[in-house]
């Protein structure tokens, strides 16, 4: 009994954060900020290669939330048995995910790139119920299909026939391998916020990803020299580390804290439909019919898939002391 006594003081229970308006409405910013992130980069081709990008995305995202976790956060009260995991999330999240994303770029169309990119949502849904084990409702399952059946609507242009055109490449594989990474971030985001805030764990992981991708962008300035210092690519640096990399992996990963993996990932799916409208805007582009069809069918997916109630024990989670 005093063993059992023991064992329960060691544990509190706090209370997650409830699904509000302002948490939905901070649940798409980052897929928003991510199609910019695709813009921006689009510019970049030829100018600067992928690992380099990505390592001045993250070095000027690392020195905003260095005060932070140096000054604001308990980082050194961090377990040492959660280091080999957060040693994986920076691999698979900051350092490989978006730099495989960009070779895969140069390897296959932004048609093939989107349409398996928006994966995502059933891949991460597989590993959170392989690795933690949350469940795949029907509800969320049939977002999913919907989801993705917009983003093929607007990939294809409205025309089905147009996707049985589309052929696996390298490219197509290369894209794939980095959706997983992400859904294994994502998934892993989960379990490690049960005991670490939003905060550090994006500090941390961007900080540790930082420490390999700086000497990856070293060796591959070596065989791709860049003007790295010209106004253009300072200003993307800044841009890209502000908001498609500090914002939004802090908004991510407090959104999968609320949502969950599964329900959280379901979102990225708008990218697409965000991708569309900037380009409207920026680009000047011409927005067609078949793009609002398939923008509503998107959404009315990741609406069909997050709107769900939370389970009896969503509000609660235990730390362990």
């Amino acid at each position: 009994m005093r063993s059992e006594a023991r064992s329960c003081s060691k544990k509190r229970v706090t209370t997650l954060p409830r699904a509000s308006s302002l948490s939905y409405f901070l649940l798409f910013l980052p897929p928003f900020f991510w199609s910019t992130n695709f813009i921006v980069g689009k510019a970049l081709v030829g100018k600067v290669p992928p690992w380099t990008l990505n390592a001045g995305r993250f070095s000027v995202s690392a020195l905003i939330l260095l005060p932070f976790i140096l000054y604001r956060t308990p980082w050194r009260e961090i377990p040492r048995r959660l280091l080999p995991s957060l040693f994986l999330m920076s691999l698979s999240g900051v350092f490989a995910f978006n730099s495989i994303l960009y070779i895969g770029l140069h390897h296959t169309t932004a048609i093939n790139a989107t349409l398996v990119n928006s994966t995502a949502p059933m891949t991460t849904a597989c590993l959170a119920w392989w690795i933690i084990g949350e469940k795949m409702t029907t509800r969320r399952f049939l977002g999913i299909l919907l989801s993705f059946g917009g983003v093929a609507w607007i990939v294809s242009e409205g025309i089905p026939e147009n996707l049985y055109r589309l052929t696996l490449n390298r490219g197509d594989l290369i894209v794939l391998s980095a959706t997983a990474l992400w859904g294994l971030y994502s998934v892993m985001a989960k379990r490690m916020m049960q005991e670490i805030s939003p905060l550090l764990l994006t500090g941390v992981t961007t900080l540790i990803g930082i420490l390999f991708l700086i000497p990856a962008s070293l060796v591959e300035l070596r065989y791709q020299p860049a003007d790295l210092w010209s106004l253009e690519v300072l200003l993307a640096f800044v841009y890209l580390g502000v908001f498609p990399s500090f914002v939004s992996f802090l908004i991510w990963n407090r959104s999968i804290l609320t949502f969950g993996p599964s329900r959280t990932t379901l979102v990225y799916n708008s990218l697409p439909l965000f991708a569309v409208i900037l380009s409207v805007f920026f680009l000047h582009e011409t927005i067609h019919s078949y793009q609002i069809v398939g923008g509503i069918v998107l959404i009315g997916g990741v609406l069909l898939g997050t709107l769900e109630r939370p389970d009896k024990t969503a509000g609660q989670k235990t730390h362990t002391e």
